[in-house]
């Protein structure tokens, strides 16, 4: 069991739209075990997974948790937190979050569509979408309900997103404690933020995406496993 939270396992099989999106859904109850990360231990400001064609860059202040680093055939999960809090070291002062960043495999020959905002609040229900945004590299829900389930003594509010880069899809959530002005609006400033990352950091896209009819035909069925 990670100090993070609590693993979730099986594999089922869902339709097209909780099947795309499941990532989204399950990607913080992967974190457990270390497996993959650098023997030290060590926080990362970034990370290079896939043979470079994603790079999991941390959000400014905070570092990539490689003790709680995992990773398998079927996916990785990435968890962050602030620097100071990883490293019992002074340096930026950001507000305590803990992020997970989810990043699956290339499945087929065509890349997926990223899920669009109304998909990832329709696979979270019945939890109420408080937001919902679509922007051009990612898109964006803030959720009233289910952040105490992932992050103990958390803020029930939290962020979701989804975004692809390199035919790889990627779930990203911030959770915050209760009361945290990250489990506001300053969690989609922080999000936004981490998605932006992700995109400098890693290479131009190696092609354009598919429509999503095409992508669902290509991608297929599949779950995030816990």
């Amino acid at each position: 069991m990670s100090t993070w939270i609590s693993d979730r396992a099986g594999v089922r099989r869902l339709p097209r739209r909780a099947a795309l999106l499941c990532m989204c859904v399950l990607l913080a109850g992967c974190i457990g075990t270390a497996s993959g990360g650098p023997d030290n231990g060590a926080p990362l400001r970034q990370l290079s997974l896939y043979d470079g064609e994603v790079v999991v860059a941390a959000p400014r202040g905070y570092c990539v948790d490689a003790s709680n680093l995992r990773r398998r055939a079927s996916g990785a999960v990435v968890p962050m937190a602030s620097c100071e809090s990883l490293t019992g070291k002074s340096g930026i002062a950001v507000l305590p979050a803990l992020i997970s960043v989810s990043v699956l495999p290339r499945r087929g020959a065509a890349p997926p569509a990223r899920p669009l905002a109304a998909e990832i609040a329709a696979s979270l229900a019945p939890a109420q979408p408080l937001r919902q945004i679509d922007r051009p590299r990612a898109s964006f829900v803030h959720f009233a309900s289910g952040g105490g389930d992932i992050l103990p003594g958390g803020d029930p509010g939290h962020w979701r997103a989804g975004m692809v880069i390199n035919g790889h899809l990627i779930g990203l959530a911030v959770y915050a404690p209760a009361g945290s002005p990250l489990a506001g609006d300053e969690g989609f400033d922080l999000i936004s933020a981490l998605a932006d990352a992700l995109y400098r950091a890693s290479p131009d896209p190696a092609a354009d995406s598919v429509s999503r009819a095409a992508a669902s035909q290509a991608y297929g069925l599949f779950l995030f496993p816990g």
